[in-house]
């Protein structure tokens, strides 16, 4: 290898090692500065049902799995698609579109798409994501009769999406976290999830990736709502041992997309205090499940045994109902 191409390369990391620095102080920042405005009357649904439409496993053949996530959540009264997967074979149709067509799912019905963040498996692949955009498939279709809410400055063809920032008011029950950044070693990620307030029984989170870090998710919905967290579903991000992508034999979820960055990757340590937090909150947790597409296959059986029967299956086609 020539000098010169050594030379770029170590200026490169040198850039990057650099960049992520700044990120984490800008993140402490951050955290420590923004305090969003509190949504005390949130109102409640009687009916809650998440149904995942993309995730890493499946509940019975015929259904399309992969790396990203997409669900339907229904309430009382509202219907939103949170994500819209990867497809990342570029398939068409596309895993999601596949899979609601077997579901019988219209995507007439949907009132509210969520974006959780701008990552390619949760906006529709790369291709998107590029754009700084999303897609149920290959084709952008027409979405210009829904309402569109995303965590960073995403545009869509007929439609004026909404920056949701801080959080937001969708309908009895039903709410955004706002945005929370994290600095990855891949770079600066904006994520919100859903809130949703089910009657006599509280909260239940529905989380995209969980990059926004499961303690500072507990403590933005405990401020904004001031009420009970009775569930989480959804990506908690826990590639340990393995992810499920591999790149030059490198763990890549694991190494770039959580813990500490590139040398101080995700630890037994870190997830055990996470479960921890969890656990203070036991008697009140009704609901638990974590996404396949990036926790390991071990971590999700350590949560089942941790839980028990409040431990629910997030597989494709396998509604999770509270009500």
């Amino acid at each position: 290898m020539p000098d010169w191409w050594r030379f770029r390369n170590y200026l490169s990391a040198l850039f990057k090692y650099h960049r992520h620095l700044d990120g984490l102080k800008r993140e402490g920042e951050r955290w420590q500065s923004h305090y969003p405005t509190s949504i005390p009357d949130l109102g409640e649904t009687g009916f809650l049902s998440i149904l995942p439409l993309v995730d890493w496993h499946a509940s019975a053949p015929g259904f399309k799995t992969e790396m990203g996530v997409s669900y339907l959540v229904k309430t009382d009264h509202l219907t939103v698609l949170f994500d819209v997967g990867q497809n990342a074979k570029k398939e068409d149709p596309s895993p999601l579109l596949h899979n609601m067509a077997k579901l019988g799912v219209d995507l007439a019905s949907v009132d509210v798409i969520v974006i959780s963040h701008r990552h390619y498996d949760h906006t529709g692949g790369h291709v998107w994501s590029r754009k700084a955009t999303f897609s149920l498939g290959n084709c952008q279709t027409n979405l210009s009769e829904k309402r569109i809410f995303v965590p960073t400055s995403l545009s869509y063809p007929g439609t004026n999406p909404v920056v949701a920032v801080d959080a937001i008011w969708l309908a009895p029950g039903v709410a955004t976290t706002g945005v929370i950044g994290r600095q990855l070693f891949i770079g600066w990620v904006d994520e919100q999830a859903l809130a949703v307030n089910v009657r006599n029984k509280g909260i239940v989170l529905i989380v995209g990736c969980g990059h926004q870090k499961l303690d500072r998710l507990l403590q933005r919905t405990e401020r904004l709502f001031s009420l009970p967290i009775y569930g989480i579903i959804g990506g908690l991000h826990y590639p340990l041992p393995k992810g499920r992508v591999t790149w030059l034999g490198i763990n890549t979820q694991r190494r770039f997309a959580s813990g500490g960055g590139l040398l101080t990757p995700l630890s037994r340590i870190e997830i055990e205090a996470d479960l921890s937090l969890l656990r203070l909150r036991r008697d009140k947790l009704g609901a638990v499940g974590l996404s396949g597409h990036d926790s390991s296959d071990e971590v999700i059986e350590w949560f089942r045994q941790s839980f028990g029967p409040a431990y629910r299956n997030v597989r494709v086609g396998e509604e999770i109902v509270i009500s």
